[in-house]
């Protein structure tokens, strides 16, 4: 089973910011750096300094591009990280011990500073690509995605549980909703396509989440009346939940793991659309501001499909 570890939009920036400093570095290793970085090659390492510190560049720039392109392995990436940064924690050493000057570190306490920083950048790696809260979760199971989207547990508007299961061969659009938010007039757009394809086996269910500027104050069942009055809403508004955090239901969990986006995986606001095809498959994920209009097209390509 794929597993999936939530991270926080500043998680990712922070892994970002690990993936272009790393690249750097590791291209500093191979070129205008070099000589800096060969100060810091202990002496007693059987290999010359200039294959250390261009082997080390390589592999320094392989992380960076893995942090940056490998989401889907960034746990793993994280953790060979850590364990890179504790490797090269003797040339750190080395340079102090040896009171070589590098970096702009001319003296004995700027050396000495630049030590605990190591330890800083160990828990950067694992921290802001979830490996930490991989590492200290005894349960592994917790972070297993459920084998299909009809396995979630979820509840309707008035606490019920309520099933997937009887829309298993339809294709599914589900969108984090709020009607104070901005973008509230996408209501119109989502029941337009539920009242158009509904009996083509096209299913529209809307999750109001008060995550984003606390937009979906209200309870459950006062969200659904709303819907139904202000925006004309027919097709079901289920219960309140979380789309991001340590909170996030199961559902977008799974959604944001089968269906991540470009830099970051977090729902990035309200109105966020998922698609899961008539296999039970997460195949689209549409942003906050396209329009649901704009979608029909794909909608009937998987109808049709």
């Amino acid at each position: 089973m794929k597993k999936y570890i939530p991270v926080t939009i500043p998680q990712d920036l922070l892994r970002l910011f690990l993936a272009f400093a790393m690249t750097f570095a590791g291209l500093g290793h191979l070129s205008f750096q070099r000589l800096e970085f060969q100060a810091q090659v202990p002496d007693w390492l059987p290999f010359s300094p200039d294959f250390v510190v261009i082997a080390s560049g390589i592999v320094e720039i392989l992380l960076g591009l893995s942090l940056l392109l490998l989401r889907k392995h960034r746990v793993e990436t994280g953790i060979a990280l850590a364990i890179f940064y504790v490797l090269i924690f003797p040339g750190n050493i080395a340079q102090y011990l040896g009171h070589r000057d590098a970096f702009g570190l001319t003296t004995d306490t700027s050396r000495l500073v630049r030590l605990f920083f190591q330890p800083v950048l160990i828990w950067a790696a694992l921290w802001s690509t979830g490996a930490w809260r991989w590492l200290l979760q005894k349960d592994k199971q917790k972070f297993q995605l459920p084998a299909s989207v009809f396995d979630i547990p979820i509840q309707d508007a008035a606490g019920r549980p309520f099933s997937l299961e009887p829309y298993r061969g339809k294709v599914l659009l589900l969108v984090n909703t709020a009607t104070k938010c901005g973008l509230a007039p996408q209501f119109e757009g989502l029941e337009m396509l539920h009242q158009k394809y509904k009996d083509k086996g096209l299913v529209v269910l809307g999750f109001p989440c008060n995550q984003f500027l606390s937009q979906e104050p209200g309870s459950s069942s006062e969200v659904e009346q709303t819907c139904k009055i202000n925006f004309g809403v027919s097709f079901p508004i289920l219960g309140k939940l979380k789309v991001n955090g340590n909170e996030t239901h199961p559902l977008f969990n799974y959604l944001k793991g089968n269906l991540g986006g470009w830099l970051t995986d977090e729902v990035r606001w309200n109105f966020t659309k998922f698609v899961i095809d008539k296999q039970g498959k997460p195949v689209l994920r549409y942003s906050p501001r396209r329009k649901p209009e704009t979608m029909e097209q794909d909608l009937i390509n998987l109808l049709n499909a």
